[in-house]
């Protein structure tokens, strides 16, 4: 399953993602998004981060 990652509607990469949150955070957010996903592919994994945007999670 492929993961792909926007922030505010554009895409980026997850080494970009991992800089502005850590690795941890990015960690638990890629898990709850797949347990999301999981449940109800129609849902839409989004985290606001604050002044740096809203991150936005989708899986292929």
């Amino acid at each position: 399953m492929r993961t792909n990652f926007y922030l505010d509607g554009k895409k980026t990469t997850r080494k970009a993602v991992k800089e502005l949150v850590g690795e941890e955070r990015l960690k638990e957010m890629i898990q709850e998004a797949k347990e999301t996903f999981f449940e109800d592919s129609n849902i839409q994994n989004s985290y606001f981060l604050g002044s740096r945007g809203m991150l936005t999670i989708e899986f292929a």
